[in-house]
């Protein structure tokens, strides 16, 4: 049984997408991170004690900036990190619905990039909002979770299609714009209760930086030029020959034209949605998305 529980795992992991991955990676996390828990807890007379709060810490973003230079990782690891089983479960519903909808409109790179940066965008966010929160005064708080890059990705689909329909459950069809503003409106009134106060200003900060990067893109302006150091398929040699080198000029000079092009695309879908588009606009923004 744990077998083949295993290969299913490594099955979705082989073959499922960026954001299957997460999902799996997420829940990995969850479910060690919990019986690790319950483990000191049983130990330790109903306490999970210090070492466990050591390991948790040491993968969350803290509100102290020294601890974030010195645990330079955290930036990342706090995204995939989930202790309570709801948190974990609607963070990935709305990450599976989310992504989706955000790759159709702008593509695959846009929507891995939204995430991971709307996430450090809420982060920074979270650290700033916990020196001028009077009930955190002198206290060191950590956070976790995918919240703010899930806000990210649903401000970034409301900036590009208002219009565009979500069905909820008991509810029915509701237009994502709204969605957006109701998450806005909650977590503002939320950051000003004792709660997860942190948290909430780290919601706003993600949900600023998605409207902000479609925001940007529309203007030509797009976010992804490190992301080629990481996923880029050319070999440092394939740059030395002057053929490679040609083509990369001669893509530079259609830049301005292909960035008019998507512009218009992209106020399109504002206005009229992502159904409106012919065959050929969903080819050439596809086009883009892979560039």
């Amino acid at each position: 049984m744990f077998e083949s529980i295993y290969k299913d795992i490594r099955y979705k992991i082989q073959t499922g997408n960026f954001w299957v991955r997460s999902i799996v990676l997420c829940t990995v996390i969850f479910i060690l991170v919990n019986l690790t828990k319950a483990y000191f807890t049983f130990s330790n007379a109903g306490f999970p004690g210090a070492l466990y709060y050591d390991v948790i810490q040491s993968i969350s973003l803290s509100s102290e900036w020294k601890h974030n230079l010195l645990y330079i990782w955290v930036w990342i690891t706090h995204i995939f990190l989930h202790e309570g089983f709801f948190h974990l479960l609607w963070n990935m519903l709305w990450l599976y619905w989310l992504s989706a909808i955000v790759e159709d409109l702008i593509g695959k790179r846009h929507a891995i990039l939204i995430f991971f940066e709307a996430a450090i965008f809420g982060g920074i966010f979270f650290i700033i909002s916990t020196h001028f929160i009077p009930w955190y005064e002198g206290m060191e708080i950590h956070a976790s979770g995918a919240s703010a890059a899930i806000c990210g990705l649903l401000f970034a689909a409301a900036t590009i299609s208002p219009s565009y329909g979500i069905r909820l459950f008991l509810i029915g069809n509701v237009e994502i714009k709204y969605i957006a503003i109701f998450v806005l409106i909650m977590d503002l009134i939320l950051a000003g209760q004792v709660t997860n106060s942190g948290g909430h200003f780290a919601h706003i900060g993600g949900a600023i930086w998605g409207w902000v990067y479609i925001l940007l893109l529309r203007q030509g302006v797009a976010m992804d030029g490190w992301l080629d150091y990481f996923i880029s398929d050319k070999t440092p040699s394939r740059y030395q020959k002057p053929k490679e080198t040609r083509v990369r000029q001669t893509k530079f000079k259609q830049t301005p034209s292909k960035e008019e092009k998507l512009n218009r695309i992209l106020d399109k879908i504002k206005t009229q949605g992502i159904e409106k588009l012919t065959p050929e606009e969903r080819e050439f923004l596809d086009q883009m998305s892979k560039e």
